[in-house]
């Protein structure tokens, strides 16, 4: 069989060197450089478009948020394990996670275009019904296009090297992507203005450039790791919805990084979308966050250079991760006291707080290699592979933690007694009301920093050991898959 054949010249050849092409580096990198163009703007800017231009209470956009996460939260699970079926009824005649890429498209650009021009065009409940309707079909586009992409890298990459190759082509990617909007929209929304003229501009520019990134990320990637897919054939038993409990209860390093997931989420959630209250309503130049960004979205790139360095000199991935977390924390509660005793500077707030939220999103950045190896770990311990479910489970917390930061901020704004009104107006904020986004933008962060930082030091329990059990046990595997059909 000529899959046979690849699988044997993959267990031989390319067990410890690497065949991967620059397309291949470029094009996966370039599918979370698509994704994150415009979750910049949904993430970051959706709430003041939604309460300061179109006048939605804080109360009802809290439902909003409340009931499109809980859709999110079924649909990353549904959408993965559906992704794993399908393949399954194809008998591996196609490719099993690209093909889902390209129909993501046109739904993200649709969808991302539609939600920022078309909802000021009706007013009352028909406004409320297009915004719900809109974000869904985004969301529904970028979970596909997101699942797709996490999971290709299983079948994919052909061993370590090239897992951890593509996981730092991803998060290279992902600061780039991220970098070009967060530079881009404050300026577009600084020449135009927070109204619906500037934000129609900033969705047709985030979703074009979302789209074509993405289609070159379909154009560039390969599911080429036949060993994986027919791993993913071969298992006796299908993938079930209930898989999950099970991999929860044996996977320990699933769940450190399930818990992880949660809380910096959450913690990076809660500053981007209080981060232009911060720039507009206590610093009153919205514009400021374009240069903040070129700190916060450019150091990653530097870091991501520097970091196959730190994980040999530190001694892990892991490790790397727990050092990042713990100078995030210590950056941001240092800047809160520094607020507590005399005023914080706008250049030294925007400087400092960059930096800060660089060291906690290199978590991020870094935990995808990570995923994999726990994809390989169940596979290990309990003898399925199935990239699709787990990944989109690993997803859909982190959509709790978006969930609970979106639905919580928005409550939290309207606590502390943010006005729209005076935001509309121009005017300024009250002092509890500036205090009290300064406490949500520094302290809430520094918090998650440091629960992240216990889920990998207590939890995680992938060792040098348990590697090479696992790598023993697959060449195992597939020498038993091999004699079988000899």
């Amino acid at each position: 069989m000529a899959e046979e054949k690849i699988v044997k010249q993959q267990n031989s050849a390319n067990e410890m060197k690497s065949s991967l092409t620059l397309k291949h580096k470029l094009g996966y990198g370039a599918g979370d450089a698509g994704g994150v163009a415009t979750l910049v703007l949904i993430g970051t800017f959706m709430n003041r478009y939604l309460t300061n231009v179109l006048g939605i209470p804080f109360a009802t956009l809290s439902v909003l948020l409340l009931v499109w996460n809980i859709w999110d939260m079924v649909n990353d699970p549904m959408m993965g394990t559906f992704m794993d079926k399908s393949f399954s009824k194809s008998q591996g005649q196609k490719d099993k996670f690209r093909p889902w890429m390209l129909r993501s498209i046109p739904l993200i650009v649709i969808g991302l275009i539609a939600f920022f021009s078309v909802p000021s065009m009706f007013d009352g409940m028909m406004r409320l019904v297009a915004i719900f309707l809109l974000k869904v079909i985004y969301e529904l586009g970028y979970t596909m296009m997101n699942i797709a992409m996490g999971s290709v890298l299983g079948v994919m990459a052909l061993n370590d090297r090239e897992r951890t190759t593509l996981s730092s082509a991803r998060g290279m990617g992902s600061t780039v992507g991220g970098l070009i909007s967060s530079m881009s929209i404050p300026l577009i929304l600084a020449r135009l203005g927070e109204n619906t003229t500037g934000y129609m501009v900033s969705g047709i520019f985030a979703a074009i450039l979302g789209g074509a990134l993405i289609f070159f990320h379909y154009w560039g990637t390969e599911e080429r790791n036949a060993a994986a897919k027919l791993a993913a054939e071969e298992q006796a038993e299908p993938t079930k919805f209930s898989d999950i409990f099970v991999t929860l209860a044996k996977n320990k390093a699933f769940l450190s990084l399930c818990l992880h997931s949660i809380v910096i989420v959450f913690g990076s959630t809660l500053f981007n979308t209080t981060l232009p209250y911060i720039y507009g309503d206590v610093f009153g130049d919205i514009g400021l966050m374009g240069t903040a960004a070129l700190i916060g979205q450019g150091l990653p790139v530097v870091l991501l250079l520097i970091a196959p360095y730190l994980v040999k000199f530190i001694g892990s991935t892991v490790k790397v991760i727990r050092t990042y977390l713990l100078l995030s924390a210590a950056i941001f509660i240092g800047l809160y006291f520094w607020k507590l005793v005399g005023d914080l500077p706008p250049v030294l707030y925007m400087v400092s707080a960059s930096v800060g939220i660089a060291f906690m999103l290199m978590s991020v950045q870094l935990q995808w290699g990570l995923v994999s190896e726990s994809i390989d770990y169940n596979e290990y311990i309990t003898g399925k592979r199935s990239e699709g479910s787990i990944y989109g489970n690993f997803s859909l917390t982190r959509r709790l933690g978006q969930m609970l930061a979106q639905s919580l901020v928005v409550l939290m704004i309207g606590w502390i007694g943010y006005s729209q009104q005076a935001a509309q107006a121009g005017q300024a904020q009250s002092a509890e009301a500036v205090e009290g986004l300064v406490l949500m933008n520094l302290v809430g962060p520094a918090v998650c920093a440091l629960l992240s930082w216990v889920s990998f030091k207590f939890i995680w329990n992938i060792t040098d050991e348990t590697r090479e059990a696992m790598t023993s046990a697959r060449l195992a595997r597939l020498e038993e898959f091999d004699k079988k059909n000899d």
